[in-house]
């Protein structure tokens, strides 16, 4: 059976922002609105005061919660979630990174579902009803959580990731405005960049993949490969922001439906036990995992090696040895370390990797079957 699904509307192109307004009357219950950011980046570039701004002119009234972390904690979210409960609010926007829009996503459901989010993390209650209405705005080009229904919860005292998803948890729209990217920093265009190459290249070779989500993973793949390091090198150039902003949705849209596969599984636990960003964390294995996903043979998925084919002549190469050394080039080239010993993990840390980093939702869907010795080796020659 073949089923593709993905409710969101997406409002793309530059100076979409400023239609904000309108998109808020299609959706908004009433004139109240909750806008979730992160603690600095957002007001410091004026983005949020634009917001507001666009808002309030249409007679809105804007509260905000400027509190979102990189690796949101359920704690955060409890507190996000009291607040609207507190008050009569009529929409939601998300504004920020993919943890940002995470935040927002699990404010936006919880609210109208009893008990903490950890309750739902842990499996101990169940999501029963809509939330309020949810608008996401990404100002990364990197994760794609505006066309997604997961987000992502970490446990900091635990070291532990959760992910809480439902299809109540879709935006009603995503507003992709490129213009919005062009604050962010070399270092955020590189790591944010390759987590949208990863989910675009898994989405790709996913067991769950089908005719729709393959179109949109291999425009995010070219989109993404051929200009993150214009991106880089020319944080201003509106042209290369452009193309990587519609890569990243191409890839969130491919992904919503696929799954992320053994790549992004490996990359939690390197990033709750170590701190590595998300997007590098990811980065620091697809080299090798393109290399080990090329081999025909103990296979969940017969055509896995033929997509990964695919993929390395998107890449422009010959072999997967040739794109693995491509890709680790190109974090080279923008500043990014390429193996485990750089970031701090050492031989003894392999264990703990292998340990967590079997994410049943996730593992299970890579083209071929990674053992636990498979793993190891792969990390040790990381190493």
């Amino acid at each position: 059976m073949i089923e593709y699904y993905n409710p969101v509307d997406v409002i793309f192109g530059k100076k979409k922002i400023n239609k904000i307004a309108r998109y808020a009357d299609k959706y908004a219950m009433n004139k109240k609105v909750l806008l979730v950011s992160g603690r600095k980046a957002m007001r410091e570039q004026g983005i949020t005061t634009r917001i507001e701004n666009l808002l309030k002119k249409s007679d809105y009234e804007v509260k905000n919660f400027e509190k979102a972390e990189a690796n949101p904690t359920p704690e955060l979210i409890d507190e996000g979630v009291n607040i609207l409960r507190d008050g009569d609010f009529g929409l939601v926007v998300g504004l920020g990174g993919g943890s940002a829009m995470d935040c927002a996503k699990c404010m936006a459901i919880l609210v109208n579902n009893e008990g903490s989010v950890i309750d739902y993390l842990e499996n101990r209650r169940k999501l029963v009803n809509d939330g309020i209405p949810l608008i996401e705005i990404p100002t990364t080009s990197g994760t794609g959580s505006e066309v997604t229904m997961w987000s992502t919860i970490w446990d900091a005292s635990a070291k532990k990731k959760y992910s809480l998803s439902d299809r109540k948890m879709y935006a009603k729209a995503a507003v992709v405005d490129p213009e919005l990217t062009i604050g962010l920093t070399q270092r955020m265009t590189a790591t944010t960049g390759m987590d949208a190459l990863c989910q675009a290249i898994e989405a790709y070779w996913s067991r769950n993949h089908n005719p729709t989500s393959d179109k949109h993973a291999l425009k995010a793949i070219k989109l993404i490969y051929e200009n993150i390091e214009n991106a880089y090198k020319d944080p201003s150039s509106i042209t290369a922001r452009e193309k990587m902003a519609l890569g990243s949705l191409e890839a969130g849209l491919a992904f919503s439906n696929t799954k992320t596969t053994a790549v992004h599984s490996v990359s939690y636990p390197i990033t709750a036990h170590f701190g590595v960003p998300h997007g590098l964390a990811c980065a620091l294995t697809l080299g090798s995992f393109i290399k080990y996903n090329s081999v025909s043979g103990n296979d969940n998925m017969p055509e896995g090696a033929e997509r990964v084919k695919k993929i390395v002549n998107l890449l422009g190469c010959k072999s997967s040895e040739q794109s693995a050394e491509r890709i680790v080039q190109m974090m080279k080239d923008m500043g990014l370390p390429t193996r485990l010993n750089e970031i701090g993990i050492n031989e003894k840390d392999i264990d703990i990797i292998i340990k967590e980093g079997f994410t049943p939702d996730r593992v299970v869907h890579n083209p071929r079957i990674v053992t636990e010795e498979s793993l190891r080796n792969l990390l040790r020659e990381l190493l």
